[in-house]
């Protein structure tokens, strides 16, 4: 529909975005800053991957806590942030995208430079089935 009404190559190319919103990738407690920091974390897994052919590529900010550790060298709880893409042609089943080591490190290290409170950053490997694309 998008090619026939003659829109722009990145508008008819661009990966989904979640039908709900933002707030689908927010697991537990929602609220704007929680919604922000997964708003966040999702610019940065698109931007590293948006030349990696994939389905989506998106972050989820979970529900629990994770210890980590300051550049002081204190420990602190922060939040985590789990990295999701896949390859599918129809969403109805999806694969795992195998992004390149590098690609993830870049991920990883843009997220919890840019984002303070994020103190790990995990990557999905699950397809679909048994897995959803969304955490939902």
């Amino acid at each position: 529909m998008a090619r026939a009404l003659g829109l722009p190559r990145e508008v008819v190319e661009r990966r989904p975005f979640p039908d709900l919103g933002l707030s689908i990738r927010v697991l537990g407690e929602v609220t704007p800053e929680r919604v922000e920091l997964v708003r966040e974390a999702t610019i940065i897994v698109e931007d590293v991957t948006k030349d990696v052919p994939c389905f989506q590529a998106f972050a989820v900010l979970m529900r629990d806590m994770a210890t980590g550790v300051t550049k002081a060298r204190k420990r602190k709880y922060g939040e985590i942030i789990v990295v999701r893409a896949v390859q599918s042609k129809d969403a109805m089943t999806a694969e795992p995208t195998a992004l390149p080591w590098e690609i993830l490190r870049e991920i990883e290290k843009r997220i919890t430079e840019k984002l303070p409170t994020i103190t790990h950053v995990l990557f999905d490997l699950s397809g679909k089935p048994p897995a959803t694309i969304e955490f939902e």
